[in-house]
């Protein structure tokens, strides 16, 4: 019951600044930071919010302007919605169970999960995947990534089933149709994630048309890198106004590019001069966990159900989410290691 006040307390206290933030959003935004800093106790919120005020205090940053951008063009439900389930659900009450559990059971549990989804599976066994997020809220997971290259729609009732979960739907542009966006209408709890190609321009006016939380991603290999350090693709995504640039490689061979790409994705963030949040997909979820958590642990699932982490596939029937449960596979990955 307190802590469903705490969420009470926070949702109201987010609604009353986003309903008066036209006149100063800098000061607003800098009001909500010190506020929310007063009243953390989750290790991720401190971190962040401790580094969030330090950039603030750059008044040149372009982070203002994303905060206008943002304000002025996504529906404030869902910027509380998923801002709530993403830092409250996420980071302070899943974060908490995922650390008693780990403590009493003796097993790493991550603070988010990955699913690449199996448009066969979601129509044959339409139980199979609300299920598996009722085992991940169990354990203290709250935030999931989805990934499909099937029908958008067809994960709606998905997302649905979990609303105090915060979702990142990584799609394709020419998924992102008129159909799909209206049965989106009044599902708050997500935010987008839009391939960098040449559908991605108009796909991101859509949605923010719909006023959706949305970003763009690259999924990179050694042949982009030299196009990810270049000011020139900045420059080309700008006009997309998302709120965040994300990166994704599956190169697991490759640990020197992984790690100079992360090295400039840090640098760029720091630096404070684009309007939208850079981050690495792994790197950045793996930077979470280490705070959230006290064992590592970042885990998904491909599309034929076989684990994904931070280090690569793993074929084993043991680590087959079809084929175990999520907390059996996890205990799993803790006796393999």
């Amino acid at each position: 019951m307190k802590q469903d006040m705490n969420r009470m307390l926070i949702e109201a206290t987010i609604r009353r600044v986003l309903k008066n933030i036209q006149e100063s959003p800098e000061r607003a935004v800098r009001n909500l930071v010190d506020l929310g800093l007063e009243f953390s106790d989750g290790r991720f919120q401190k971190q962040f919010l401790r580094t969030t005020q330090k950039m603030l205090r750059n008044q040149e940053s372009a982070y203002y302007s994303l905060v206008r951008n943002v304000i002025d063009t996504v529906d404030p439900d869902i910027l509380t919605t998923f801002g709530v389930n993403l830092g409250y659900n996420g980071c302070t009450k899943g974060a908490k169970k995922i650390r008693e559990i780990e403590a009493e059971q003796g097993f790493n549990i991550p603070w988010s999960l990955s699913l690449s989804l199996n448009e066969e599976k979601l129509v044959a066994d339409p139980g199979f995947y609300p299920d598996l997020l009722r085992q991940g809220v169990s354990l203290g997971i709250y935030t999931y990534v989805l990934f499909t290259l099937g029908n958008p729609e067809k994960v709606i009732p998905l997302i649905q089933g979990e609303p105090d979960c915060a979702f990142v739907f990584f799609l394709r542009g020419h998924q992102i149709t008129d159909s799909f966006l209206a049965k989106m209408k009044g599902i708050k709890n997500v935010m987008f994630a839009v391939y960098d190609n040449e559908h991605a321009p108009s796909a991101c006016q859509m949605l923010r048309e719909s006023k959706q939380l949305y970003s763009v991603y690259l999924r990179y290999t050694a042949k982009d890198k030299e196009r990810i350090l270049s000011e020139e693709w900045f420059e080309s995504i700008l006009p997309m106004k998302p709120a965040f640039v994300i990166l994704r490689t599956d190169e697991h061979d490759q640990p020197e590019l992984r790690r100079s790409i992360y090295q400039h994705v840090i640098a760029v963030r720091n630096s404070q001069q684009y309007p939208f949040i850079l981050m690495d997909l792994k790197y950045d979820v793996l930077a979470i966990d280490r705070i959230v958590s006290d064992g590592e642990c970042v885990a998904g699932f491909d599309a034929d159900g076989k684990l994904r982490t931070h280090e690569g596939i793993n074929g084993e029937e043991r680590f087959n989410i079809f084929s175990n449960s999520l907390e059996r596979v996890l205990r799993a990955i803790q006796v393999s290691n």
